[in-house]
């Protein structure tokens, strides 16, 4: 009987030990992907700033930009 007791609490801690560990795999999956748009953000604001493209060209650009990042993401 204590065998048996002690076997589901251990089973416990390891189902408790693996549900924590796929819940930071997701949230590191999220992180990534909003890291990556902040990223493509920044470079195209930065050639906006210096007066390299005008502000629809920007627009266009974050569009595709993002567009592939999905793409890319999906596979």
């Amino acid at each position: 009987m204590r065998i048996i007791s002690n076997l589901r609490l251990s089973l416990a801690a390891f189902l408790l030990i693996l549900g924590i560990i796929a819940t930071y795999a997701k949230d590191s999956e999220e992180n990534k992907y909003e890291l990556q748009k902040k990223l493509i953000y920044l470079e195209i604001r930065t050639v906006l700033d210096n007066g390299e493209i005008t502000l629809e060209e920007a627009q266009t650009m974050w569009r595709k930009k993002i567009k592939q990042l999905k793409k890319e993401e999906g596979k």
